[in-house]
């Protein structure tokens, strides 16, 4: 493959990402985590942060719901990959929100 081709395939999953942070529940914890973040070299640890929590508001919102199993099976490797972009969209979701911050804020 050449350069442009990767260069291609890593957009799709930064847009992929984005998408699936892109709703209410995404970008509010990706607002509170760059609210959280005091410097931008945490910016690895507050996306799986926010990854992570993610995943927990599901699974309850499953629960809640009365899912017959709320857990996503995790040993798959499509729910992996949608666990994989998610943390790219918060690593882009978060950073925006970020540099905004920084630029207006000052804090």
């Amino acid at each position: 493959m050449e350069f442009a081709d990767y260069l291609n395939e890593a957009l799709g999953w930064a847009r992929m990402g984005f998408d699936t942070v892109n709703s209410i529940q995404g970008l509010v914890i990706a607002l509170i985590a760059a609210i959280l973040m005091g410097r931008y070299n945490r910016i690895f640890v507050y996306a799986l942060g926010a990854t992570l929590v993610h995943e927990l508001v599901n699974i309850g919102r499953n629960f809640y719901a009365g899912a017959a199993n709320p857990l996503p099976d995790y040993l798959d490797l499509d729910v992996l990959k949608l666990v994989a972009i998610r943390f790219i969209g918060y690593l882009i979701a978060i950073s925006l929100i970020y540099l905004v911050r920084r630029l207006f804020f000052r804090g």
